[in-house]
Formats: structure tokens, C-alpha cells, sequence
């Protein structure tokens, strides 16, 4: 591992994939000019929460930093899966060094503030966990549900599916929402549980099958339940014409179970004759957030209208995890995807 050349990027961009691709092939990184020019330079609260959870998941991590706040929780979340990795970071926290240590996994817990939600976190622990040395059991807490990210709920319902794909033994792969937390306090609690893998299956997967039925959920925090069936009827009202098999059920949640904020939200998916899944979401705003408030209505109809514009594409996030199980495997695999972006293509 110490032989091999060092890599430098630039930017805040691909943070958690850069970090993620460094633990699977041994290669130190060096990450600089982060938010250089901003008035408020260097990483955020949650990246390096992230590092602190790489840390935790690894062993011998390095990690040389110089910071600010959600960065540092993903920093954070790098040392706790794997074992011996370094991070090294500069005191204004716009560059990051880190030699990545060797995968252990095993239980892990980490408190990922509430600036990006949980599922921030769980995309690089599902890269990471079919290499650990022991099964992985990660407790995070936070944010469960946010506007304008990808949920918790769509991590469960969309990427598991295709997780599965790819491995044999997925009869420990589970995400429990223990508890659910909105924005702006959170106070949500996730349980992701993965099996060890020895090899992955290659996935070769060209036709996307026609949509035989749409399930959902319409959860509500610390408010009435009758906002729950005003999303369903409207959301339901909105797929009429499409689809007859909708059914969605309400998740309500009071006390500790509810977290620290009161809010709505609908989440609904829609699955194939392949089995492919495809989703849509929507939430209403923060408390105390400027701007007039969503209604149930509003909420309801938009959550439809999301899930329709994702039908016959791959979810964009969901390349990512596709396009890493692929470098991985021994053999050629494919997939059927959306019409892919710049941004997909820096990925690659």
C-alpha cells in the first residue's frame, strides 16, 4: 500500500466517492482547495463526521485534515468502518490527506449531526460493506427524511433492491429506521445490518419490464394524521389515470420514535415485471423555514409527479452504486440506465 502513487484532486465534488474508491484500492489521496474561495473555506460539519465514520470502519486509516462541519462527520465515519486509516487536515480545513487502512466493519455508531441527512452516509457504508472482514452493523443518527436528498426510505426501497443483485448471502442486509427525524433538530435513528460477500454476481440487466404496481408510505411526526390520508387521496388522484394496484400506507410517529421535529412526507415506489424499483418522494419544509408551507395536498401530488419522471431510468444516486459493484466484478455486466449527465461522467 505504501508503494502506490498518491492521487490529488481539487474540490468539494465527490467527496464520498473519491474517499470511498481510495479504501477499496489501498491508494492514499490528497483532497485540496476545498471551498477555497468561499467566505467560509474548508470542510463541513458532516464530511468530517464522514471521515470519522471511515475510521471506525477501517483499520490504520490516516486522515490529515484542516476543517468545518458535516465533512468532518464523513471523515469521521471513514475511520470507524475501516482499520488504520490516517487523515491528515490542514487548520482552515480546505485540504485533506488520507491513507486509507485495511476494512474491518463490525458494529459502528455515529451521530451525523443534522446539516445532510443519514442517507449521505449510507451510500459509501453500502460501497464498503460486502468487503468488510466482519458483518456490519452501523447505527447512525440524524436526519432520516430532508428536502431536496435523497431519504432514508429511498436508500431502503431502491438501493437494496439492486445491492441484492449483485450478492449471494443478502439474508443480513436490512435498514431498520429505528426512529424517524426531520429538519431542522432530527433525532432519527438508522440500523444498517450487511452479510461479508466472497465475490459479486455480475448484473446484466437491459430491460426494465413494464409497471405492475406502485406501494408507498405517508409518515407524519409530532402533527395530525389526517395530513397522511390528505397526501394519499391526492397522490392517489394523481396516479388514477396510470396505474389501478396504489396502495400506500401511513407510518405515524409519536415520542422518542417521532424525533425532534414535527413534519410530513410521502414516499412511493413503483416496481416492475423485472422487479426494478423506481422512486418518488416528497416532504414539507422545515419548521421555521421562510417561505409559505407546503400542504398535505401540495406534498401528495408532488411525491406522484417525482415517482412518474423516474419511471424507465435508474436513479441518478443509483449509478454510483452500480457503477462501483461493476469495476469489482470479474465479469462483463450491464445496465439500463437514464440518459447520463456531466456530472455522471466526472464520476466515472
Amino acid at each position: 500500500m505504501d508503494n502506490l502513487e498518491e492521487l490529488c484532486f481539487e474540490g468539494c465534488n465527490f467527496m464520498r466517492q473519491r474517499l470511498t474508491y481510495s479504501v477499496l484500492s489501498g491508494r492514499p489521496i490528497t483532497i485540496q482547495e476545498i471551498r477555497a474561495k468561499d467566505d467560509e473555506p474548508g470542510l463541513k460539519e458532516f464530511e468530517t463526521k464522514l471521515l470519522s465514520l471511515f475510521e471506525k470502519v477501517t483499520n490504520g486509516t490516516q486522515i490529515e485534515i484542516n476543517q468545518t462541519e458535516f465533512e468532518t462527520k464523513l471523515l469521521s465515519l471513514f475511520e470507524k468502518v475501516t482499520n488504520g486509516t490516517q487523515i491528515e487536515i490542514n487548520q482552515t480545513g480546505s485540504r485533506v490527506r488520507f491513507v486509507p487502512g485495511i476494512i474491518q466493519g463490525g458494529s459502528v455508531s455515529l451521530d451525523c449531526g443534522n446539516s445532510r441527512c443519514i442517507s449521505y452516509f449510507l451510500e459509501p457504508l453500502l460501497m464498503l460493506a460486502p468487503f468488510c472482514k466482519r458483518p456490519l452493523s452501523a447505527r447512525l443518527t440524524g436526519v432520516t427524511n430532508a428536502p431536496k436528498e435523497l431519504s432514508v426510505d429511498a436508500i431502503r426501497s431502491t438501493w437494496l433492491p439492486v445491492f441484492k443483485k449483485f450478492v449471494l448471502n443478502n439474508e443480513q442486509l436490512d435498514i431498520k429506521i429505528i426512529s424517524r427525524g426531520l429538519k431542522p433538530d432530527g433525532g432519527g435513528s438508522v440500523l444498517l445490518t450487511a452479510p461479508i460477500v466472497r465475490t459479486l454476481r455480475p448484473v446484466q440487466e437491459e430491460r426494465a419490464g413494464k409497471v405492475c404496481k406502485i406501494r408507498g408510505m405517508a409518515y407524519v411526526t409530532k402533527v395530525s394524521p389526517s395530513l397522511a390520508h390528505r397526501m394519499i387521496d391526492t397522490a392517489k388522484k394523481t396516479l388514477r389515470g396510470y396505474i389501478a394496484d396504489v396502495y400506500i400506507t401511513v407510518d405515524q410517529r409519536k415520542g422518542a420514535t417521532g424525533g425532534s421535529s414535527p413534519g410530513y412526507g410521502l414516499f412511493l415506489t413503483a416496481e416492475t415485471t423485472e422487479g426494478v424499483f423506481y422512486h418518488g418522494e416528497a416532504i414539507s419544509k422545515p419548521k421555521d423555514e421562510p417561505g409559505n408551507p407546503l400542504l398535505a395536498e401540495d406534498v401528495g401530488h408532488l411525491a406522484a409527479c417525482n415517482l412518474l419522471n423516474q419511471i424507465y431510468s435508474v436513479f441518478r444516486l443509483l449509478i454510483y452504486i452500480c457503477l462501483c459493484f461493476f469495476f469489482i466484478c470479474s465479469k462483463d455486466a450491464y445496465l439500463l440506465v437514464q440518459p447520463i449527465k456531466n456530472y455522471n461522467f466526472e464520476f466515472v
